[in-house]
């Protein structure tokens, strides 16, 4: 029997982590899909930066204070914030703080570098601005370098 029972367990865990889906804490396999019809709600709405109102899509799920409806709103709640928290990530533009003058060569290599930087994070690359040794000259490395470096912990 204990067998059986951990079987399942790890044919369980397997299962999710094949389909990619995300499993609610305080939400049992019945309203499971309440959950996950939640998440996918929220994070169409944080993606797009919308005003945070789940009951926009009260058609879906009953909204009432049940367990179906509890299980979409926290659905609803983890898909909006992460969402959200990724697309104002991505609007706001690289922080110039401490960047070189613009219109010098410096600047210049630091904006490549933050061009660099950019899109290795957004790739999940880590952070080796090394990688690009081609494309700038030793004597402004250190622009290069700051560039890269400041603009992939942004996006990152």
């Amino acid at each position: 029997m204990k067998f059986i029972l951990n079987a399942a367990i790890v044919v369980a865990a397997v299962w999710t982590v094949q389909t990619g889906q995300a499993q609610a804490a305080n939400c049992g396999m019945d309203f499971q899909h309440a959950y996950e019809a939640g998440v996918n709600d929220g994070r169409a709405d944080g993606s797009r930066l919308m005003e945070y109102d789940p009951m926009r899509h009260g058609r879906k799920v009953s909204m009432n204070w049940n367990e179906r409806g509890g299980c979409y709103r926290e659905g609803y709640d983890i898909g909006y914030q992460n969402a959200a928290a990724d697309a104002q990530k991505m609007s706001s533009p690289p922080s110039y703080d401490n960047a070189p003058t613009p219109g010098s060569n410096e600047r210049a290599y630091y904006d490549d570098g933050c061009h660099d930087g950019t899109s290795d994070a957004q790739m999940s690359m880590s952070m080796a601005y090394e990688r690009h040794a081609d494309m700038y000259d030793s004597r402004f490395e250190p622009y290069f370098r700051d560039g890269y470096e400041n603009c992939w912990k942004m996006f990152r």
